[in-house]
């Protein structure tokens, strides 16, 4: 990262409001971080009348955008917050990401860039984390950094004046954290889908006898390596074709004697066409990261239902195995009471977090502070 600043993209109306969001990178379909922020701009947008601008703290890598963006160290922070604001209220948006901003996954820099900003100007932070801190075991390198990331975060949470997560993990933590900072809320949001969402799910029996593999290409080998042990899920599921959407990776030709379609990394436009229609969408992701898991939310967003290869030892962030999900225990029994009911409950536990409720609950803190 050079120690300089660019500035590139639009001007924005001075009556507006304004969001600066603070992300590590600006890599729109090739950053999960960087498409939530370009999405949630989009919304503030169109939605609610609000601006965004970006400052960009660990990557130079330009972007053609239609906001207002500064690509710049963070030690350069508050440099870029005048250079943005141009004398405007402004409000800040900052999406944690531990490795995002640093190889050893604890965001220091950021954390003393923040506390910078935050004792020389007016600033109302909020922060979306998408990660919190690693763990291992001491023979693991993340051990010797946990607790440099968490020293990092506890900085982070005190410039905060809204703190959201997505799954319950995390808001634990943070809560604890942020109960000697006063009434700062924590508040638990899962991810919305970065593909697109249905209006209204495709029924069920118009849709064909697919299940999408999703996802990075270690993500879907791992998919496979766990669908190759549960020859008699496919048969319940009556899969007659796995469709493969991701980066080229070593799949089969064929699972189980199903056939194995390559379709490539679709664009994000292209992909909710291709989930709408397919019945199923394995999901590698323990239970308990469902809640952060943008492969979960595209399939949700669709009505198109998940399928994972354990139980859920109870309800996780609103989902019950065998109701909005399925695993090999609860297949057969969901199939006698009708995939439809699956399909539809999936689709509306989404929309009670779909990207309109992320915006409007950051417009919602803006307008409180004007």
């Amino acid at each position: 990262m050079s120690g300089g600043s660019s500035i590139s993209g639009t001007s924005s109306s001075a009556d507006r409001p304004l969001l600066i969001q603070v992300v590590p990178r600006l890599k729109p379909g090739r950053c999960g971080v960087s498409d939530q922020a370009v999405l949630i701009a989009r919304e503030l947008n169109t939605a609610f009348g609000i601006d965004s601008a970006f400052a960009v703290l660990n990557s130079n890598e330009q972007s053609d955008l239609p906001y207002p963006t500064v690509y710049c160290p963070p030690t350069k922070l508050l440099e870029t917050w005048r250079e943005l604001t141009q004398g405007r209220v402004a409000a800040a948006l900052v999406h944690v990401s531990g490795y995002g901003y640093s190889s050893d996954g604890a965001p220091t820099l950021l954390a003393d860039a923040l506390e910078q900003v935050g004792a020389s100007v007016q600033l109302g932070t909020a922060a979306y984390f998408h990660e919190i801190f690693a763990s291992g075991p001491p023979w693991k390198s993340v051990f010797w950094h946990t607790r440099r990331q968490k020293r990092a975060l506890r900085r982070i949470v005190a410039q905060c004046g809204l703190i959201v997560t997505s799954i319950e993990h995390n808001a634990q933590w943070l809560e604890s954290e942020s109960r000697d900072l006063g009434e700062v809320p924590v508040e638990r949001i899962p991810v919305f889908s970065a593909a697109g969402e249905a209006e209204a799910p495709l029924p069920f029996a118009q849709r064909n006898p697919t299940m999408a593999v999703f996802g990075l290409a270690g993500t879907r080998q791992l998919a496979y390596r766990q669908l190759a042990a549960t020859k008699d899920l496919i048969r319940t599921l009556g899969i007659e074709e796995i469709l493969d959407v991701g980066p080229e990776c070593q799949s089969p030709s064929a699972l189980n004697g199903v056939p194995v379609k390559p379709m490539g990394p679709l664009p994000a436009v292209e992909l909710p066409a291709v989930l709408s229609r397919a019945r199923f969408g394995f999901v590698t992701h323990e239970w308990s990261y469902f809640a952060r898991s943008s492969v979960l939310a595209a399939y949700c967003a669709q009505g198109t239902i998940p399928v994972l290869i354990g139980p859920i030892p109870g309800p996780a962030d609103g989902l019950t195995d065998g109701v909005q999900v399925v695993s090999p225990q609860t297949a057969e029994a969901a199939r006698r009471s009708g995939w439809e009911t699956c399909s539809q409950a999936a689709w509306s536990w989404y929309m009670g977090h779909r990207l309109r409720v992320h915006a409007e609950r950051y417009a919602q803190w803006i307008g409180e502070r004007r």
